[in-house]
C-alpha cells in the first residue's frame, strides 16, 4: 500500500516538473512571427471557447449529414433516370406498311 502511495506521488511529481518545464519553453520559443517579426503570446482555448467550438460542431454536422443524404438519394434517382434511357424501347405505334 506504502508502495503504491510512492509510486502515484512519483508519478505526479514527474508529470508537475514536465508540465512546469515544457510552459517555460514554450513560452520563449513562438513570441515572434519568423514571416514578418510581429510579437504575439500563444493562448489557450477557455472552457467556453471550447464547449462553443464543441456545439458549433454538433450544428454544423446536424446540418451537413442529412444534406449529404438528401443529395446522395438525388443523384441516385438522376442515375435510374438516365439509364432508363439508355435503353431500346420498342415503339407504341404499330408499324404497319
Amino acid at each position: 500500500m506504502n508502495t503504491i502511495k510512492t509510486m502515484i506521488n512519483a508519478t505526479a511529481s514527474r508529470w508537475r516538473n514536465r508540465a512546469t518545464q515544457q510552459e517555460k519553453q514554450g513560452t520563449g520559443t513562438n513570441e515572434v512571427c519568423p514571416r514578418c517579426g510581429a510579437q504575439f503570446t500563444p493562448s489557450r482555448l477557455s472552457l467556453r471557447e471550447m464547449a462553443l467550438a464543441a456545439v458549433c460542431g454538433v450544428l454544423l454536422l446536424s446540418i451537413l449529414l442529412p444534406a449529404g443524404w438528401v443529395a446522395k438519394q438525388w443523384i441516385d434517382r438522376q442515375e435510374d433516370r438516365f439509364l432508363d434511357h439508355l435503353y431500346w424501347h420498342e415503339p407504341l405505334d404499330p408499324w404497319r406498311l
